[in-house]
């Protein structure tokens, strides 16, 4: 009996196939419009991933360590976090330095872990280092006291 109701389920989904095929078929056939469109330009996709970060290690050759840092919230506490996180990235011409800001490009893997390559370079200044501190000209009152004075 089991057979019977298998046999005749797969039958009438077979014509029912066959008949949806026809219909489609059909529409195809008499369709005015052309089944695949020629774009006038050719399609850009562009899914390409790009970081920013700061070099912190510039020693191997060809090879740069970056540290990008994010922000984002806390899943619960929604307290903004920053995290931070090392990718190594390919400098072909070996121009960056130790506190260059660097804009990265995902490429197929060069190595285990090298699977970036810089893209733009912008100098900076090593973390930890300071700018020098700007030299004032002496105020009115003190040459005025060095010009009494003198």
């Amino acid at each position: 009996m089991a057979s019977m109701a298998g046999t005749s389920l797969s039958a009438a989904a077979a014509s029912q196939r066959a008949l949806g095929s026809s219909i489609h078929g059909t529409k195809l056939a008499h369709s005015t419009t052309p089944a695949v469109a020629t774009p006038a330009q050719p399609l850009r996709i562009e899914a390409m991933k790009k970081i920013q970060g700061r070099v912190v290690c510039a020693s191997s050759d060809k090879t740069i360590a970056v540290e990008v840092t994010r922000i984002a919230p806390h899943p619960k506490y929604l307290k903004r976090i920053k995290s931070a996180k090392k990718y190594h990235a390919h400098d072909e011409a070996n121009e960056c330095n130790v506190g260059d800001i660097v804009t990265l490009a995902k490429c197929k893997p060069m190595s285990k872990l090298k699977t970036f390559v810089v893209v733009e370079r912008k100098v900076g200044r090593p973390r930890g280092e300071r700018l020098p501190a700007p030299t004032l000209p002496p105020l009115e009152s003190e040459s005025e006291e060095s010009a009494v004075a003198a």
